[in-house]
């Protein structure tokens, strides 16, 4: 092999490395700009879910909510049943032809 076949094979193999790293570089640049707009949309969707959870953070307090209006109801049924019971008391022990209606 003599210095210009020697020259030729260099300058080859080195165009194909170049080739190879301009290759490689284009891949990285594509994986960088993929990556970027993965971040972009994944802090847009995390900002959409906690616009969500600050939206929707009543609904989750409906269960205390129910809790306490059956709670009230339950309390008021028996009132109920308590003030009837009076009433009926009331009514058997008064004096006849007198009446008790308000």
């Amino acid at each position: 092999m003599n210095d210009t076949d020697l020259w030729n094979a260099w300058t080859l193999w080195v165009a194909v490395g170049a080739v190879v790293v301009l290759i490689a570089a284009g891949l990285l640049i594509a994986i960088l700009v993929t990556a970027r707009r993965i971040l972009g949309d994944a802090a847009r969707a995390l900002a959409a879910a906690d616009a969500i959870r600050r939206q929707t953070g009543a609904i989750w307090q409906l269960e205390h909510t129910n809790d306490a209006a059956a709670e009230i109801r339950n309390r008021v049924r028996a009132i109920e049943q308590k003030s009837t019971a009076l009433a009926e008391a009331l009514h058997r022990h008064a004096p006849a032809g007198t009446s008790r209606t308000s």
